[in-house]
C-alpha cells in the first residue's frame, strides 16, 4: 500500500494545514502594511469613541478670522505680540508657547522686533518654534530658527512638526527630531518642560545618536496622539480679546498658554482622527492635544513589531479552537463574535493601555478561517466519499455503481447521491440479514424443541448424553431470535409502560432460578409507577438477562439487590449481585457479541448482556457495569422517562 510523503501528509490534516494558512494570511499582512488603513481606521474610530473634558490649565488664544477682521490682513506688526505677551505675564500665565515663526526681520517696522525681543525677556516663560522646512521641492532640510534677537531671549525652543500617515491623517509626533541629529524636542514637550510639568518618563536631553546623518532629518520616539476632542473642544480665546483685555482678571493664571492661527488659509489646518477632512484641525490646537496627551503620559507607543507578528498569529488561530467543536452554524456565529471582539480591543487598546497594534492582519485571518475550515473539511470530506466509495464497490460488487438520476456538474454532489444510493443498498442487505437470521433462527429452535420433547423416549443414556447440547442449541437459538427482535425494534411501537410493575414481574420470573440457590431476591422498588416508553417483552427480557445473570454468579445463600432511582428525566434499574466480580480488562468487551464475564467461562451464548445492550440503545438509553473482585457486580440500565412522567 503505498503511504503519503511526509509533506503531503502534513498538508491533509485539516487543522494543522488551516493553521498554516491563516498563520501566513495574518503575518504577511501585518508585516507588509498592506491593510494599514484598516488598523488606521480602527484607531481612528476609538478616538472618536473616546472624548475627554478638555483640561482647564490649556488655553488657546486663536488668531481667527474675528482677530484678522479687527487688526487687519496678516502679517501684523511684532508690538502686538509684544503687547500680547505682556498681558499674558500681567495675567499670571505660567508658560507662554509663541507658534508664530520670527524667522525674518520687520522691514515695516524693524524697532519691533526688538520691542517683541524685550517682551520675550520681561515674561521670561516664552517658548518659540523652530521650523524644519525644505529650501525647495526636493531639495535639503533646513532648520528655521527664530531671529537671533528673539533666540536669546526666548527660554526654550521647540520643534513645531506633526507627521502625517500615508493618508494624510494627522496621528503622531516625535519626540526628538532634527536635520543630523535629533537636537529639538517637540514644541508640546519644551512647553511642559518650561512649565516643570514634564512626566519623568520623557528625557529632557536630546538622544545620543551612534551615526551622525548630515542634511538629513533624524527622528527618534514617535507617538501617537490621544486626541482629547475634536477641532474646537480645547478652551479657545480670540487674539484681539486678549490684547484688548476683554478676558476676566486671573483668566491665565498659572496656565499654559498656546498662541497660534486657527484662521481659514492661515497656518496649518490638518486633517485628524477626530476630524476627518471635513473639519481640518489648526496646528495649535494639535500641539494642545499633544501637551495634555504628554502631560497626562496618555501619548500611545505602538507595540513592537515582533510581538505585534506574534499577537497577530495568536489572534488568527484562535478560531481553529471551537471550528473543528461546533457545529457550521455554531462555529460561524463564535468566528463573528471572535472577530468583533478583536476589532473592538484594537478599538479601545489605545484608551486602556495608551498602546497600539495593527490588528488588519489578524482580522483577515478571521475573517477567513471559517471559509478556509470549510474548505479543509470539505476537502476531507471529498476523500473520505472516494475512499468508502472504493470500499463499497469491492465490497457490493457493480451494485455500488449507482449513476446520479439526472447529470450533475457538481462532482461533490454525485459522490454523495453515489454514497446515498450506496447506503440505503446495504440497509437493504442489513435487514435481508437480519430477516435471514429471525428466520433461520425460528427454523432450527422447531425442530430442537421437538428433539427435546422425545428425549424421555430414548434410553437414559441416550438422554444423558443428548439432553445438554440440544439445550444449548436451543438456548442459542432463542438468543438470536430475541437478539434480531431487539435489533429491528421500531420506536413507532412503543406504548407508555409501567418500569416499576415490568421489573416486578421480571423478579418473580427470576423466582425459580434464585430459589434452586437459595438466593434472596432484595426489592428496592418505588411505590408509585415510574412511566416509560417502550417494548414490554424486550423490556422485560432485558431486566430478566440482569437477574439471571446475577443468580448465576452470586454466592449460595447470598443476595441479589434490585433498585430502581429516577433522576434528572431518567430512571435507573440496578441489579447487583455479590459475587467473584468481573476483572476489569474484561469489562470493556463485555456488551459485544458472544462476549462472556467471567474469564474461563464457557457456558452461555453470549449474547445475553449484547441483546441487554441493544434494548437499551432502541430505546434511548444505556447499560453500564462496575464492579470489584471478590466484592461485588453492579449493573445498572437507564432509560429515559415518558414525557408525561417529566411534566
Amino acid at each position: 500500500m503505498q503511504r503519503d510523503l511526509p509533506v503531503l501528509s502534513l498538508l491533509r490534516n485539516d487543522r494543522l494545514s488551516a493553521a498554516l494558512i491563516l498563520l501566513l494570511i495574518a503575518l504577511l499582512t501585518t508585516h507588509s502594511g498592506i491593510l494599514s488603513r484598516v488598523d488606521n481606521l480602527l484607531y481612528d474610530l476609538g478616538q472618536r469613541l473616546h472624548i475627554r473634558p478638555p483640561p482647564a490649565d490649556i488655553v488657546i488664544v486663536a488668531i481667527d478670522e474675528n482677530s484678522l477682521s479687527k487688526l487687519g490682513r496678516w502679517p501684523w506688526s511684532r508690538r502686538l505680540h509684544a503687547a500680547l505677551v505682556d498681558r499674558l505675564k500681567a495675567d499670571g500665565a505660567r508658560v507662554i508657547g509663541l507658534d508664530l515663526v520670527f524667522a525674518e526681520p520687520d522691514t515695516a517696522d524693524q524697532p519691533a522686533d526688538a520691542e517683541l525681543a524685550a517682551a520675550v525677556q520681561r515674561a521670561g516663560n516664552v517658548v518659540l518654534p523652530v521650523l524644519l522646512e525644505s529650501s525647495r521641492v526636493n531639495g535639503q532640510l533646513l532648520e528655521t530658527l527664530p531671529l537671533p534677537q528673539l533666540l536669546e531671549q526666548a527660554v526654550a525652543l521647540g520643534r513645531v512638526h506633526v507627521e502625517l500617515d500615508q493618508d494624510g491623517i494627522a496621528r503622531s509626533i516625535f519626540l526628538w527630531e532634527g536635520v543630523g541629529t535629533p537636537v529639538w524636542p517637540h514644541f508640546a514637550q519644551a512647553v511642559l518642560a518650561t512649565a516643570g510639568q514634564l512626566p519623568a518618563s520623557f528625557s529632557q536631553t536630546p538622544p545620543a545618536t551612534l551615526d551622525a546623518a548630515p542634511f538629513a532629518l533624524v527622528r527618534q520616539g514617535q507617538r501617537r496622539i490621544s486626541y482629547l476632542g475634536p477641532p474646537g473642544h480645547m478652551q479657545t480665546l480670540s487674539y484681539v480679546q486678549v490684547l484688548t483685555g476683554e478676558f476676566p482678571t486671573g483668566m491665565f493664571t498659572d496656565k499654559l498658554v498656546l498662541v497660534g492661527a486657527t484662521a481659514a488659509g492661515m497656518g496649518d489646518l490638518l486633517p485628524t482622527p477626530v476630524s476627518g477632512l471635513r473639519q481640518p484641525m489648526s496646528g495649535v490646537e494639535v500641539h494642545a492635544n499633544a501637551l495634555a496627551s504628554m502631560r497626562s503620559d496618555r501619548l500611545i507607543s505602538a507595540v513592537p513589531s515582533g510581538i505585534a507578528l506574534i499577537m497577530a498569529a495568536l489572534l488568527a488561530l484562535m478560531p481553529l479552537l471551537w471550528l473543528p467543536r461546533l457545529s457550521p452554524l455554531g462555529g460561524l456565529i463564535a468566528s463573528a463574535v471572535w472577530f468583533v471582539a478583536v476589532a473592538a480591543a484594537a478599538i479601545a487598546l489605545p484608551a486602556w493601555v495608551h498602546a497600539w497594534m495593527p490588528v488588519a492582519g489578524a482580522l483577515l485571518a478571521i475573517l477567513l478561517a471559517y471559509p478556509v475550515w470549510s474548505w479543509r473539511r470539505l476537502e476531507s470530506a471529498g476523500r473520505f466519499l472516494d475512499h468508502e466509495l472504493k470500499r463499497l464497490r469491492q465490497e457490493l460488487g457493480p451494485v455500488a455503481e449507482v449513476q446520479p438520476k439526472a447529470p450533475l456538474h457538481d462532482p461533490f454532489e454525485t459522490r454523495i447521491q453515489q454514497v446515498q444510493a450506496a447506503a440505503h443498498r446495504l440497509r437493504h442487505l442489513q435487514e435481508e440479514r437480519s430477516e435471514t437470521l429471525a428466520f433461520i433462527s425460528h427454523d432450527i429452535r422447531a425442530p430442537l424443541a421437538s428433539a427435546l420433547m422425545q428425549l424421555d423416549t430414548l434410553p437414559v443414556e441416550t438422554q444423558a448424553r443428548l439432553r445438554d447440547p440440544l439445550g444449548r442449541g436451543l438456548t442459542l437459538a432463542e438468543e438470536f431470535l430475541r437478539t434480531s427482535r431487539a435489533e429491528m425494534l421500531d420506536a413507532a411501537r412503543f406504548e407508555e409502560l409501567d418500569f416499576v410493575a415490568l421489573v416486578h414481574q421480571a423478579i418473580d420470573d427470576a423466582y425459580t432460578a434464585a430459589r434452586a440457590k437459595e438466593i434472596k431476591l432484595v426489592r428496592q422498588l418505588p411505590d408509585d409507577p415510574v412511566w416509560v416508553q417502550g417494548e414490554f417483552g424486550l423490556l422485560h427480557r432485558a431486566m430478566l438477562n440482569l437477574i439471571l445473570n446475577a443468580v448465576h454468579y452470586a454466592p449460595e445463600r447470598s443476595e441479589v439487590l434490585v433498585r430502581i432511582a429516577t433522576e434528572d428525566g431518567s430512571v435507573e434499574a440496578s441489579v447487583t449481585d455479590f459475587g467473584p466480580g468481573i476483572p476489569a480488562e474484561n469489562q470493556a468487551r463485555l456488551f459485544q457479541r458472544f462476549s462472556r464475564g467471567a474469564s474461563g467461562q464457557t457456558t452461555g451464548t453470549g449474547l445475553g448482556l449484547y441483546f441487554v445492550r441493544t434494548v437499551a440503545e432502541k430505546h434511548g438509553g444505556s447499560i453500564a457495569v462496575e464492579s470489584e473482585l471478590e466484592r461485588f457486580t453492579c449493573f445498572r440500565l437507564r432509560l429515559p422517562l415518558a414525557q408525561s412522567a417529566q411534566l
